[in-house]
């Protein structure tokens, strides 16, 4: 006896051919910065899908009023091998800019991606957007002997700078 197998009709549509078009899978945002530091604030996941929008709208903020470029990825749900290669090719733009790059990190998502690659020893990774303030503090005084501690410029924060 050969089995036999039964087509069976539905009115719904195969789960491969539903689509979501409203469904914002990753964003860019710009943040409220001080002059000279730009922030954006990444979220969703970041693959091979939404890696080349990615790269494209972080390289669109290296321009010479950008001295820093801080890249917020606290919101990031998954993180594949194509946002390591989005922050490489950042990186490297911003090195010949002449534009300091920071990460913030704190998900596994995001921080086990860059370890095991060895990359958190090539990129400034701070936990949050305070530590990220330590270090530019420390840089101004680096650079001009300044400080940021004016609190119309960056509001310095109680806590201990990102390990160098």
């Amino acid at each position: 006896m050969t089995p036999v197998l039964q087509r069976v009709s539905t009115d719904r549509p195969s789960p491969a051919a539903v689509v979501q078009p409203d469904v914002e899978v990753a964003s860019v945002t710009v943040c409220a910065s001080p002059p000279g530091v730009v922030v954006l604030a990444v979220r969703g996941e970041v693959d091979s899908c939404t890696s080349p929008l990615l790269c494209e709208r972080l390289l669109e903020h290296l321009r010479p009023t950008c001295r820093q470029l801080v890249v917020d990825l606290t919101e990031v749900r998954f993180f594949a091998a194509a946002g390591l290669t989005v922050l490489v090719t950042v990186r490297e733009a911003a090195t010949a800019a002449g534009v300091r790059l920071f990460l913030v990190a704190d998900t596994r998502v995001v921080l086990r991606p860059l370890m095991i690659t060895r990359l958190d020893d090539v990129f400034d990774v701070c936990p949050d957007i305070e530590h990220v303030q330590l270090r530019l503090g420390a840089v101004a005084e680096q650079i001009i002997g300044g400080s940021l501690d004016d609190p119309g410029v960056l509001p310095m924060p109680r806590a201990e700078p990102c390990p160098a």
